[in-house]
């Protein structure tokens, strides 16, 4: 049966179309819908055209497969933008000159406001901006007094609400007073001089630390600052300070306010492919409800989220935000031998997920697939009270790779299902502001030990553990494989209880070495309980390896386990590699690495083959090493980059001129030579001169299609380090 494409286009179509060609173009995606619920077969694909697409939209009904399934996507390269925001274009705007501030009524109850499709901060205090990530940061929040008591918060006097004259009643309080759970209530009295506030604290006892803090947002109290703006959903007056003073245009489209949340509901339906579209301000939802309507094979493919969630506070709702939803489990019936579930699958493949104000995104199922995505700058009030992460796994033998985690707020980066396989990933910066506290880059709880494997990971920057295992007391989990992963400048690298998992050719450096950075716990801490009994530990390097604090002497156990044999632990473990600041981890030939009978680390030595590096691919070349601009020696053997996404070769450029290192083609003396993507990323440099700049490029060939390189360079040393 041949598949048919219907196009549907925004600006020219009309739904009494055909939507067999461009001349017969639908207008909406919804109309685009009901042609492939009404008459559509497996195959059958919505192809849309660039334009902006505000429609809430429910899909049920389709029944396409794993291998052949209905498909919504772009129109060829075209970019479609999936809106959830509508242009405010009031006649007047009142601009106050003493404050900067301006005013107009606006007819829609918005709880996000965007200008040039970049997101404008609700009013807070303390000040802080999303335009330059200040809101990710801790020292831009209250701090806690030592002693305050639930449902009255006292500010420690650090950011001066005493001080700041300001009258926060009304104000919605971001509350992280529970370790990893932050909480959102609104304050329900203050007088303008005072430290302390009152709140209804109706969560209960929480895990108080000593780190307790908060902010203030969604008054207009509050809004003094460029970037900032407020709305009174009574009055319908919105306020906003531009970030270069004026007021807006109100004859251009420029100024944005997000008025749904899911723009794609999913229901009903099997084997549906969305691609190639970017969402702003707005997001999916799909989620089996019973047997008779479930989700199976659904994949996202291509997609670019762009503040796909936002908080409804300014609003005066506490709720969370509303994130990406892949939810393919419901519950079938209860039988003699408990629930019975009815479980599909999802996927997440070469998806960015950027500006999402709560966790990026949840799914359940069984064998899904996370798979070469972005998850980037969510999350900087993490809200949440159910632990989560930034991605949460809730299913069962998914696989999760070669995604990049890049400064997302949430104390945990990546938090799976059960018998998870977790590999190549390239978790960076997490929770770096400590908005939250507890945490880890990779963070493993009790259940989720049994047959977790985390292979080739790299966990980096973080106040936060890298990987950790969940536990203590008698609740432990069992089971789990850490291999060839890197730690580096967290909290700890590897932090592992438990018993029965196997560690082994991991690397954990960081500058803190008087904490472990590979942890096998022996006791933790007054516990009394003996952990990893039955562990087997070998072939680690680490600045510091050990089974944790004895709180008995003062000083550390060693490293826990049943086989614990070939494990390096010393401050001098970073000069054991070629060139840690530049991320290059392997062995040097002749050090302590390289000289025992098995090789200690995550990597082979020499200057040939493969450098496996973790993260997100793109469809051109990025991750140089050394890092562009760095210094190193002049016996430097190879350069090394992250190859392209689908990539089948790769072009090298070398030279001392960066012009002609960019402008070069292959018949150009600056060419270099060519790797098949099977052929490695590691490429021979020629001898080098000390005290010289060099630069380099690394094209990608997909089919005929040339993605060219950007240009890095180095500089060599007149010494040999």
């Amino acid at each position: 049966v041949t598949s048919t494409a219907y196009i549907v286009d925004v600006d020219k179509g009309d739904d009494a179309n055909t939507g067999f060609d461009e001349s017969e173009a639908f207008k909406s995606i919804q109309r685009c819908i009901e042609a492939l619920q009404q008459d559509g077969v497996p195959g059958d694909e919505c192809q849309i055209r660039s334009g902006r697409y505000l429609e809430a939209l429910n899909v049920t009904g389709l029944r396409g497969t794993k291998e052949e399934p209905f498909v919504i996507r772009g129109y060829q390269n075209e970019e479609p933008i999936w809106d959830g925001t509508v242009p405010l274009k009031p006649s007047k705007w009142n601009l106050d000159e003493e404050t900067g501030i301006c005013s107009s009524s606006i007819d829609e109850d918005i709880f996000a406001l965007f200008l040039d499709d970049d997101l404008l901060t609700a009013a807070c205090w303390p000040n802080a901006l999303w335009s330059d990530k200040t809101i990710f940061n801790n020292t831009y929040w209250g701090q806690a007094a030592d002693h305050w008591n639930y449902g009255n918060m006292t500010d420690d006097g650090q950011q001066g609400l005493a001080d700041s004259g300001i009258n926060a009643t009304g104000a919605m309080a971001i509350l992280n007073i529970g370790s990893f759970n932050t909480y959102v209530r609104p304050v329900l009295h203050h007088e303008p001089g005072s430290p302390s506030f009152t709140y209804n604290h109706d969560m209960g006892t929480v895990h108080s630390t000593r780190y307790d803090q908060y902010y203030l947002e969604a008054s207009l109290e509050l809004l003094d600052a460029p970037g900032e703006w407020f709305f009174d959903k009574y009055t319908k007056q919105l306020h906003l300070i531009l970030p270069n003073g004026g007021c807006p245009d109100p004859q251009s489209d420029s100024l944005r306010g997000r008025t749904i949340d899911y723009g794609l509901h999913i229901t009903n339906t099997t084997g549906l492919t969305i691609g190639n579209i970017s969402f702003m301000a707005t997001n999916i939802h799909a989620h089996s409800v019973d047997f008779e309507s479930q989700i199976d094979y659904i994949k996202l493919d291509s997609l670019i989220f762009k503040f796909p969630s936002s908080s409804h506070r300014m609003l005066g709702d506490s709720g969370e935000p509303l994130e990406t939803k892949l939810l393919a489990k419901c519950k079938m019936h209860k039988g003699k031998m408990g629930n019975h579930w009815a479980v599909g699958t999802v996927s997440v493949v070469n998806c960015t997920f950027e500006g999402s104000e709560g966790p990026a995104l949840i799914y359940d199922g069984n064998s899904n697939f996370i798979h070469n995505n972005l998850f980037s700058y969510n999350d900087w009030a993490c809200q949440a009270t159910y632990g989560g992460g930034t991605v949460h796994g809730l299913g069962n033998y998914e696989v999760f790779s070669q995604n990049t985690f890049w400064y997302n707020g949430h104390s945990a980066g990546i938090r799976p299902g059960l018998n998870a396989l977790i590999e190549g990933n390239h978790v960076i910066g997490q929770c770096s502001g400590r908005i939250q506290n507890d945490g880890a880059g990779i963070h493993i709880q009790v259940p989720q030990q049994n047959n977790v494997t985390i292979y080739h990971n790299w966990v980096r920057n973080s106040p936060k553990f890298g990987i950790r295992f969940d536990g203590g007391g008698h609740q432990l989990g069992h089971g789990g494989h850490v291999a060839y992963n890197v730690g580096q400048d967290t909290s700890a690298g590897i932090m592992i209880k438990g018993d029965n998992h196997t560690i082994n050719n991991n690397i954990a450096i960081q500058k803190n070495t008087d904490q472990c950075s590979l942890c096998v716990i022996y006791i933790l801490r007054n516990d009394g309980v003996i952990e990893n009994n039955n562990s087997i530990v070998l072939n680690n390097g680490a600045t510091k390896a050990s089974g944790g604090r004895n709180l008995y002497d003062g000083g550390d156990w060693p490293l826990a386990g049943k086989v614990v044999e070939n494990n390096y632990s010393g401050e001098d473990a970073i000069i054991q590699m070629v060139d840690t600041e530049n991320l290059d981890f392997r062995p040097t030939i002749g050090k302590a690495f390289t000289t025992g009978e098995e090789l200690i680390g995550a990597y082979q030595p020499g200057s040939s083959g493969t450098y496996w590096i973790p993260g997100r691919k793109e469809y051109k070349t990025t991750m140089p090493i050394p890092l562009s601009g760095s210094i190193i020696p002049p016996t430097r053997d190879v350069v090394i980059c992250l190859g392209g996404y689908m990539a089948d070769e790769h072009h090298f450029y070398f030279g001392n001129e960066r012009d002609l290192v960019e402008s070069a083609e292959m018949e150009d003396e600056e060419f270099q030579f060519a790797l098949a993507a099977n052929e490695g990323n590691m490429f021979q440099l020629p001898k080098l001169i000390s005290n010289t700049q060099y630069f380099w490029r690394v094209d990608v060939q997909n089919g005929g299609y040339i993605y060219k390189g950007d240009v890095w360079s180095f500089f060599t040393s007149s010494i040999h380090f």
